[in-house]
């Protein structure tokens, strides 16, 4: 749907959304647009539902992570914003579904945006356009998709001092205790939960549960499942939210993949759940241990392109530190039912209902449409060629010589950069601003990489 087309549609339920906040005492309104890495970018305004959209600066879709921190590199080669078009505006409208109004915060809503090039034609670099066309094509083939996120992350106390000095390793973690499910971590975090699981409620994200997990500072929060790309929605938001009312307490999230070092304590996971549903019901579902057609061939779709699509999993420097079938972090190729060391568990328990894909290779640094993108396009294709799956892990993983995933930044971007199903999924002219994006990030850690002496060097060879 082109522009013109979206506003028509848009327009009345805009404009009854518009009297209807008003009339609720709202003032305010974020706007929020998702950009390449999956951050959100936002403006608040007074309250003004425009029927005729928004402006959205296009930088939003060739920026970096962090905006360029420690290196300057603020944004990469694009052809959405440069140098030759002079850093344009584009258009975006917002999606009427994605309007709510805060319940802690009740002068607030927000919204989300879709975003449209000058000429009214959609932006192919939007990552919310990409899952949207993604997801019509699931519906197209007569099923329902649902997806489920679960965030691990670290808080800390905020020290501004520390963090605008870039010294994050002295920040102190939020709790005494590094176990599991713990609820006197600290005096404040039942509190918290409670303030966290009910301010979501009150913007229709369902939280199912928030727990202490394994290391200091670590947390995990599970989100109840929805549409594709309400799923995305509420994963974003959910996020954005939480690092929200961390500031408010004087604390700092991070959803960094790995802030502690390889082999100590946890890393940062983001588990996608998915299943497709069909007339109310679960397609996947075939009792325990056991899958229906249509969910074989949606898995041994997903296997099939994981290594093509591994870079919306671990997009970032970081993402490969996270590495460790041991620590339950795949690096196979692989499934089997309840086993957490495969990139994809298959659960089948307790009841019809529950049957499930869970996708274990996915970090807390995802771009959440991105990612289920990746795992619904690949899946659909199965279906579409009737692919065969392969037999069940039952076995130690270690000891089976599966196809590897990508262990380095750099093989993900080849692997993505020429691959003609991502060309296709997710649109050529995407696919290439999405692999320049992740080499601008290899490029930005391999300059700061050039231009430090290391402490493996001072150690080493000081006084050697």
């Amino acid at each position: 749907m082109e522009f013109e087309e979206r506003v028509a549609a848009y327009a009345p339920k805009l404009e009854a959304l518009q009297a209807e906040l008003a009339s609720r005492g709202v003032e305010f309104i974020e706007v929020h647009t998702v950009d390449t890495s999956g951050v959100v970018r936002s403006k608040i305004a007074p309250l003004k539902l425009s029927t005729y959209g928004e402006a959205i600066n296009a930088i939003l879709y060739c920026v970096t992570h962090g905006d360029g921190q420690p290196m300057g590199d603020v944004a990469f080669a694009s052809p959405s914003a440069n140098e030759e078009n002079g850093f344009p505006n584009i258009k975006g409208i917002i999606d009427p579904d994605t309007v709510v109004q805060h319940g802690w915060k009740p002068k607030f809503a927000s919204a989300i945006t879709r975003t449209y090039m000058l000429d009214g034609a959609t932006c192919p670099y939007d990552p919310r356009g990409v899952l949207a066309r993604v997801e019509e094509r699931a519906r197209a083939l007569g099923y329902e998709p649902k997806f489920a996120l679960e965030y691990e992350f670290g808080i800390f106390h905020a020290d501004h001092d520390l963090m605008r000095a870039g010294r994050y390793r002295e920040l102190k973690p939020w709790g005494h205790s590094l176990i599991n499910y713990d609820l006197v971590r600290s005096g404040e975090y039942q509190d918290f939960a409670a303030e966290f699981i009910t301010r979501m409620k009150s913007i229709d994200i369902g939280v199912a549960s928030l727990v202490t997990e394994y290391g200091y500072g670590m947390y995990e929060y599970a989100l109840t499942p929805k549409s594709a790309l309400a799923a995305a929605d509420a994963a974003m938001r959910a996020k954005l939210h939480l690092r929200e009312l961390c500031a408010e307490r004087g604390l700092v999230a991070t959803f960094m993949t790995r802030f502690q070092p390889p082999g100590k304590e946890s890393a940062c996971g983001a588990h996608h759940h998915v299943s497709l549903w069909q007339d109310g019901k679960p397609a996947f579902a075939a009792g325990p241990n056991r899958l229906t057609p249509v969910a074989e061939k949606f898995l041994a779709g997903v296997l099939n392109r994981m290594q093509e699509t591994h870079i919306f999993f671990r997009p970032t420097v970081n993402s490969y530190r996270r590495f460790d079938r041991g620590a339950w972090s795949p690096e196979d190729v692989a499934w089997g039912f309840e086993n957490r060391t495969a990139p994809i568990r298959a659960i089948t328990t307790p009841n019809d209902a529950a049957c499930r894909f869970e996708h274990r290779a996915p970090g807390a640094d995802v771009n959440p449409y991105l990612s289920i993108a990746a795992i619904l396009a690949a899946g659909c294709e199965g279906i579409e060629k009737d692919l065969p799956l392969e037999a069940p892990v039952t076995s130690n993983l270690a000891n089976l010589d599966k196809p590897k995933l990508p262990r380095t930044l750099n093989a993900s971007i080849e692997a993505f950069a020429g691959s003609e199903f991502c060309a296709e999924a997710f649109g050529e002219a995407f696919r290439d601003n999405y692999a320049e994006s992740r080499r601008a990030e290899q490029a930005a850690f391999d300059a700061w990489q050039a231009s430090h002496i290391t402490d493996f060097e001072w150690q080493r060879y000081f006084v050697s």
